[in-house]
This record gives C-alpha cells, structure tokens and sequence, in this order.
C-alpha cells in the first residue's frame, strides 16, 4: 500500500494509540489523534517495558530518553513471603525497564507534538462510529463528525469503537483488584513476592519506588471496603516484612491506586474500516507484565502488514491473523500465571510450590519467545524502516 495516500483516525491517545499515530505517520499516513482527556496525563504509577515494548519505542526514536528516564530490572524474581527464590528468570534475562508511566505518556505527547502528520485532537469523545470511517465526537458541547480509511480502536478496556462495531467481544466481569502506588523512599525489592496474602511487588523508578499488590485476600478486602491504611499495613507486614516501609510511605489512603482486572477477547479485531488495538481488543491479566507491551507491539504488526499489502483489507485481515493468536497465548498464560500466585490456602500453596513451579521453571526459558510474541529484531526494524 501506499500509506501517504491514507487518513487513519486514531481513537485513543495513551501508550498504544500514542505508538499507533507516530509509527504510522512517519511510514506517510495522515493522522488525526483523538483523545477524550482535554488535558492528558498518565494514570496510574510505574510500568514496565518488556523487550518487547521497548523495541517498538527504540523505533520511533525514544530508545535514549526512556534510558534516561527508566531504571533497568536485573532479575525479576519470584520470591515467597520470607524472600526466599522460587522462581528464577529465564537465562538470557530479557531487557526489562520500569518507569513512571507520567514520564512515558510525556515522551510520547513531546513525540506526538513534534510529528506534522499528526493533527492531535483532545478533549474529543467518541460516542459513535460506523464501519465505513465515521466517527462521530463530542467535543466541548458540539458534535463533529470525522471520515477515515482508517479507524484504529485504541481505547482502552471501556472502547467505544468495539461497542460500535461487529467485533465478537467478550468482556468478563471485573476479577481480582490490585493496589498500586509510587512512594519517595527506595525500599524496591526488585522481585514480585508470591505470599499468603496475595502477590506484592516493588521496583526501582526514578526518585522512588513503584510497588504492586493484590486484594484479593480476605483481610485486604475488609481493610480497602474500610479505607483502613493501618489494618492493610498490618496485613502485609505479616505476609511480607519488605513491605513495610513502602506501605508505611505511603501518607493517605487516596494515594493508593486500585483497578479490578478485566479480560476482553474478541472474535474478530476487524470489521470493515474499524480496527482494534491493545486492551480495547485483548485486555489481561497483569501478571507477565505483558499489557502495554502487547499494545506495542500490535502498533508495529499493524503498520508492518499494511506496508506489505495490496490494499487496506488484506492488510487489516493479515493483522488481525498474525496479532490474534499470538496475543491470546500470552492472555492465557498470564491468567495461569495470576491463577498460581494468588492461591492463598497453606495446603495449595505447599503443592503449588513443590509440583507446579518446578515444571513452569523447567520451560520457562522456552516461553519467552511466546510472551515477546515477535522477536524484538524485528519490531526494531518495521518501525525504522
């Protein structure tokens, strides 16, 4: 195809949709970027750029500020509540780096700011869209309407254009919440913790830590339904010592960040001039780290297969035929994954460690390149091209 002949409308402007409009503009499409929040901002604490991810982002030139930015994961571990091994990486250690998301979103606005082909819209909501390349967006009080080749859905768990298309979705209803924060102190562990009380992770950001739980356990559940900060300390001090002096950072309830874990899978990521993309498509579990880095990596799979195709719909199909599964082994596979470490009975727990982790162990070196889903070579090359 011959992209500088093509207007793609953007729906959605954090890490995939951002990666999406600038991986495409610079291959010569006409992007316009809409984006509900007037006034974008990241929401949430700390990520982590797998492989994967960072290959696409070292591909539209951020490779040296994230480096700035982020700080290296070495060994990402799992360990049980006393800190002892269960789970060592696989050898080679994949590149990992963690960073605040506010400091990405705001490479990715300088990036987008910075591209001519990108006409960036916020404060647009979608409310409706028609599969030939209408969108319809309100934007302060009045309704507009826009016409593309192209839609791209990167919305998010909540899309407005899955709901307006014929995708085949599936959305399960809100999992287990987890609790997030960044704190001024460096206490990291630089490992996720596989307790009696759930999962509790932290890693090193800039100026900080970034920390991770879940709240699934019973006496952190009666603690967040009653906003008690000193019964949820005490609930992983007793689980998991190394967590004190993060949660004891930590000055107001408020500052907690919580989310429920929803799964979506469609059917299809195409249905005629719509597209999907990241958690608007294949919203998982968090737990192989693999959410945004996904969305990465559709961003480059989309703009690699529309290059090499003849027209938009044989491009769109490829996309959708290559992205798919890959994305829906690694969706499986990090609820497995969640599955294991949120089992909080002593017996299972004992059974789990002793029987199941060994085998996972025994493979894990052979699933990475699943969970990278294509090889970073690759992804660094589509989006330099």
């Amino acid at each position: 195809m011959n992209l500088s002949q093509l207007h793609v409308l953007v729906v959605g402007g954090a890490t995939g949709g951002a990666a999406t409009a600038l991986l495409l503009a610079r291959a010569g499409a006409r992007v316009t970027l809409l984006e509900k929040v007037a006034q974008p901002r990241a929401v949430g604490a700390g990520i982590g750029l797998a492989e994967n991810g960072l290959a696409v982002l070292e591909s539209i030139g951020l490779g040296p500020a994230i480096a700035a930015h982020g700080r290296t994961v070495d060994s990402p571990a799992i360990v049980d509540g006393r800190s002892r091994l269960m789970l060592a990486p696989p050898r080679p250690v994949p590149r990992m780096r963690m960073i605040r998301r506010s400091d990405l979103q705001g490479l990715l606005l300088d990036a987008l700011a910075a591209e001519p082909r990108v006409e960036r819209q916020f404060g647009a909501e979608v409310i409706g869209a028609e599969r030939d390349g209408r969108v319809l967006a309100r934007v302060d009080g009045r309704t507009v309407e826009h016409r593309a080749d192209l839609v791209v859905g990167a919305d998010g768990v909540h899309s407005r254009i899955r709901t307006a298309g014929d995708f085949g979705a599936r959305v399960r209803p809100p999992g287990i919440a987890y609790l997030r924060a960044l704190v001024d102190v460096e206490a990291a562990q630089g490992v996720e913790a596989w307790t009696g009380a759930g999962i509790f992770g932290s890693f090193a950001v800039d100026g900080g830590t970034y920390f991770f739980a879940s709240a699934g356990a019973r006496a952190c559940r009666h603690a967040i339904a009653a906003r008690d900060l000193e019964a949820l300390r005490a609930v992983w001090a007793r689980a998991y010592p190394p967590s004190i002096p993060l949660l004891g950072a930590v000055r107001r309830f408020d500052d907690l960040i919580f989310n429920r874990v929803i799964r979506v899978d469609c059917q299809r990521w195409v249905d005629g001039r719509l597209a999907l993309l990241g958690d608007a498509a294949h919203a998982m579990s968090p737990n192989l780290g693999q959410g945004a880095n996904s969305a990465l990596v559709d961003a480059a799979v989309l703009l690699d297969e529309l290059r090499r195709a003849a027209d938009l719909a044989s491009g769109l199909d490829a996309y959708q035929r290559r992205r798919r599964p890959a994305v829906q082994r690694v969706a499986r596979a990090a609820g497995s994954m969640g599955a294991l470490a949120e089992i909080t009975s002593p017996v299972a727990r004992w059974l789990r460690d002793r029987l199941l982790l060994p085998v996972v162990a025994r493979f894990a070196g052979d699933a990475t390149a699943v969970v990278m889903q294509e090889p970073p070579a690759t992804l660094l090359a589509i989006g330099r091209a």
